[in-house]
């Protein structure tokens, strides 16, 4: 009986001895603040770093392109800027799961018309822009009722709109 007793004391000893750290210095696994700190350092400036190495290595617009859409033809790139100044980025990648070949054909094609710029819309008020739709609906009526064919409709359009008669 006396070495169970002894085995209790024991441990209680060590329960006591715990909170303090007398035992178990060696064995312990926590970490000084500054031991904490030096490792939080460190791996900020290994962040700090990595973020180095990207920004020294800005990438042009069509070198985004290539990787985005996965392109190597520099003629699909121009046709997919020209494309990015119509819609959203998610549509045309929409549009290249859907139908990968057409896709790289379209893209290749709006790669050989000129750059899409800014067109500069002349700023009509809206009374003109009614009067012509007015005067377009009206030649429209009265082409129809003359019966006349798509050449007879585009000379009655052009009179009314720049004066020209051609026969």
């Amino acid at each position: 009986m006396t070495i169970k007793t002894e085995s209790w004391k024991e441990q209680l000893e060590k329960v006591r001895a715990y909170g303090t750290f007398t035992e178990h210095k060696e064995e312990s696994v926590e970490q000084s603040a500054d031991d904490i700190l030096n490792q939080e350092i460190e791996e900020e400036l290994k962040l700090f770093e990595s973020e180095e190495e990207i920004t020294e290595k800005p990438m042009s617009s069509g070198d985004m392109i290539k990787k985005l859409f996965k392109l190597k033809n520099d003629k699909e790139v121009m046709g997919v800027a020209n494309l990015m100044n119509m819609t959203d980025v998610k549509v045309l990648q929409k549009m290249q799961r859907d139908n990968p070949k057409g896709f790289a054909r379209m893209a290749a094609h709006m790669g050989k018309l000129p750059a899409m710029e800014e067109v500069q819309e002349e700023k009509l008020s809206i009374e003109k822009t009614v009067s012509k739709l007015t005067e377009k609906n009206m030649l429209g009526r009265l082409a129809k009722q003359l019966q006349l064919n798509e050449t007879g409709k585009e000379q009655l359009f052009n009179y009314f709109e720049k004066g020209e008669l051609k026969q």
